[in-house]
């Protein structure tokens, strides 16, 4: 009960509400700390409370979208600063008794992304400033969440976006950011400098020319990074679309019926001639059928459908653990491949989607759809 008490008060919660959440599972208590599985009580899902060391990581708040670009005005009365923003997953990485941990968006500690940041990450950091988390986004070909190589990071990269303190979440400054990842060679996402809300239009083509060089988007941050909004690329959009419905039965109806509203406000927004506009519809159409034929065509011919991806590990024991850790979280995952070498192993792993698998099949043997 002691615990739970510390846990409310630093949470800034009344005891009672923290001890009802807990029981009902909303709040778990894992090995050594308390985590948030959704959103509760103002508090961001993914939210860490550690009663060892009395300490608070929250949760990463959402960022707000906005589509109708025309609008930044009523967001952004100063100038502010616009970074892109990269297609991978979100990781909080801070020190925590001792230790450096990594924890996903959800709150789940996850040592293989700690160890593979920490290969990369050089200096003092954390012994400097133990109170700050660094917020950042993974991305590269090497993990199980999202799978996206970039040119400059085609295995794996950590690249921070925010940095908060522990205990209130304030964010530091977008300045002292830029200037505390300088000075500690830590990778940043890429800053395009200072606009005001009458750029929109440039900030349009700016998105455009991202996308066509393969890449998400942009976000974009008031100095004191109180108001953040994200805007991504139509062809950013497409790619998710293709890979969503490479695998239907395993997202719902809104992962699509979001991406295909951005869509449309994106072409509306960009003024599109009928030529182009028939070239984006053509690109939507591809990425929503084509993804679809062929999964059901590997499943016609007795292909499993699967997603395979690779990690890199320090050696087969860690290796394994990662992938129970993984299937507890609910992944069905075989290995296929196991390759050692002298200082690291290579594990290439399927995911199987069995909803998208299985509802494909019995369709192709003559299951009726109910809807």
């Amino acid at each position: 009960m002691a615990q739970e008490v510390a846990a409310a008060k630093a949470l800034g919660i009344e005891v009672p509400q923290f001890a009802h959440h807990l029981s009902s599972g909303h709040i778990q208590f894992i090995n050594d700390h308390f985590r948030f599985q959704k959103e509760l009580l103002g508090i961001d899902k993914g939210t860490l409370y550690f009663p060892q060391t009395n300490e608070v990581v929250f949760g990463f708040p959402k960022i707000r979208r906005i589509l109708a670009m025309r609008n930044l005005g009523m967001h952004f009365k100063k100038p502010f600063y616009v970074e892109e923003k990269l297609d991978g997953y979100n990781v909080r990485l801070c020190k925590v008794n001792n230790e450096v941990l990594a924890f996903t968006r959800g709150g789940i500690k996850d040592k293989y992304t700690a160890q593979r940041i920490l290969q990369h990450m050089t200096g003092d950091f954390f012994d400097k400033h133990p109170q700050y988390v660094l917020c950042g986004e993974v991305i590269g070909l090497q993990n199980p969440y999202q799978e996206k190589g970039y040119p400059e990071e085609r295995d794996f990269g950590f690249y921070v976006f925010d940095v908060r303190e522990k205990n209130t979440n304030k964010p530091v400054s977008a300045e002292k950011r830029y200037a505390l990842m300088k000075r500690f060679k830590i990778n940043q996402v890429r800053s395009f400098g200072l606009y005001k809300a009458t750029d929109w239009q440039a900030l349009l083509k700016l998105t455009r020319k991202l996308g066509d060089q393969g890449r998400e988007g942009i976000v974009m941050k008031s100095h004191d990074i109180g108001m953040q909004l994200k805007y991504t690329s139509n062809q950013s959009t497409s790619k998710d679309l293709e890979y969503a419905f490479t695998f239907p039965f395993d997202y719902g109806q809104a992962f699509f019926f979001r991406r295909l509203i951005r869509q449309g406000f994106q072409a509306s927004e960009l003024n599109l001639t009928k030529k182009q506009l028939d070239h984006e519809a053509a690109r939507i159409g591809k990425a929503i059928l084509f993804p679809m034929v062929h999964t059901i065509n590997e499943l016609k011919k007795g292909n499993e459908v699967t997603e395979d991806f690779e990690i890199e590990v320090p050696d087969e024991q860690f290796g394994r653990e990662f992938i129970e850790h993984l299937k507890k979280m609910g992944l069905v995952l075989s290995v296929r491949g196991l390759k050692k070498g002298r200082a690291s192993c290579k594990f290439r792993i399927s995911r199987h989607y069995q909803a998208t698998n299985d509802k494909t099949k019995a369709y192709l043997q003559g299951s009726l759809s109910s809807d």
